[in-house]
């Protein structure tokens, strides 16, 4: 909270925007009706329920047949398609206008963003848990882990704006970095009893890596495919998708580990007081090291199977991030290998905006007829 205030009066103070007089001398109520209330609504409604239907089957182990289950996941798919139907159709100013989505650049990019992102978070959200639970190391040394992958996302967004500044290039950028995290999944996904302390460190540094640099390759991407126009709208879109595929990837993951966790438990440990047990190891991962040898090994176990579902369907996500990667165009940017001038960086967009008149009044033929 301290620094959430921070950054508000920092941005408060020293934020000055000009606006153009036409902008200015617009009423309160224009510009309030400027905002996507409903589009908004119907998308919080959509991945709303869908968590919380998820979150009921999963943790409170309600089956799929509960009314509360499905009737959540129906409400979720209505409000999924009214959000799609608000933004093709009724919205003046919609937060994700679909002329955007449709073209081929930017779904690259918003697909990639949502199932990159997804990958990322799941990782961040386990790779703790496989320490606290599987290695039954404390908190603190859990966290400490994610430390590389963290050093490694600063460093993977500056490196990508220094290959970019230096050739003007960025798809083949995009597939190495997008691969880096496919790696780094299949990675974490082999660890086992045996593996190295080296490995436990290192293996996470290139998914923090591949990932902060495609999020920057392709925001810069989304960038050199629109118009100026439509510069605030795109990049909108980039984290629409982003912070969605966040929010799923983790509350996803969660489901999927608390499902086979729970088969595995039920396998491993039977009796009369087996399913109080399933449920508080299931619950608090705190009480395992207090079992005895043979629970803590059935705990432990079942842990690390769950753990490694997870970080395969994490590597399935990577390469699917990848697949969605392929289509995105090397449109031209100003190369900064020897010098790089303003007017350089004006003749570029200049060259793409010529280069997007044709498609553009092709489109506008089309629906004129």
């Amino acid at each position: 909270m301290p620094i959430l205030v921070f950054s508000f009066l920092l941005v408060t103070t020293k934020v000055s925007i000009k606006l153009p007089d036409e902008v200015e001398s617009q009423s309160y109520h224009t510009k309030l009706r400027r905002i996507d209330f409903l589009g908004s609504l119907t998308l919080v409604g959509a991945v709303g329920c869908l968590l919380l239907g998820l979150s009921l089957k999963s943790t409170e182990e309600l089956p799929w047949s509960h009314i509360a289950v499905w009737g959540l996941l129906v409400a979720s798919v209505v409000s999924g398609v009214l959000f799609i139907l608000v933004e093709s159709y009724w919205a003046p100013y919609p937060v994700m206008p679909m002329r955007l989505v449709t073209q081929r650049t930017p779904l690259a990019v918003s697909l990639s963003n949502f199932f990159g992102s997804a990958a990322a978070f799941s990782m961040i959200y386990n790779v703790p848990l496989y320490f606290s639970a599987v290695r039954l190391d404390s908190s603190t040394d859990a966290g400490l882990h994610l430390l590389p992958h963290s050093v490694a996302i600063s460093t993977g967004s500056v490196f990508a704006g220094w290959v970019m500044r230096r050739t003007g290039k960025l798809y083949g950028l995009t597939l190495i970095s997008c691969f880096l995290t496919i790696i780094a999944a299949s990675f974490v996904a082999a660890w086992n009893e045996n593996t190295a302390a080296f490995h436990l460190w290192v293996d996470v540094f290139p998914q923090g890596l591949g990932m902060a640099s495609v999020i920057t390759t392709t925001l810069i991407a989304m960038i050199a495919s629109v118009g100026k126009e439509d510069l605030a709208v795109a990049t909108g879109i980039t984290y629409l998708f982003r912070t969605s595929g966040q929010v799923l990837g983790v509350a996803l993951s969660g489901a999927l580990l608390q499902t086979v966790l729970t088969h595995k438990l039920r396998q491993r440990i039977t009796g009369p007081d087996a399913y109080e047990l399933i449920e508080t190891i299931r619950h608090s991962i705190s009480v395992i090291p207090n079992l005895n040898d043979t629970l803590k090994k059935a705990a432990v176990d079942s842990y690390a199977d769950a753990l490694r579902v997870v970080f395969i369907c994490q590597a399935a996500i990577n390469v699917i991030c990848f697949l969605c990667c392929l289509p995105i165009q090397e449109n031209p940017l100003p190369s900064f290998g020897s010098s790089g001038t303003h007017e350089e960086q004006e003749a570029a967009y200049r060259k793409r905006q010529n280069s997007l008149l044709p498609s553009r009044s092709n489109s506008q033929d089309c629906e004129s007829a």
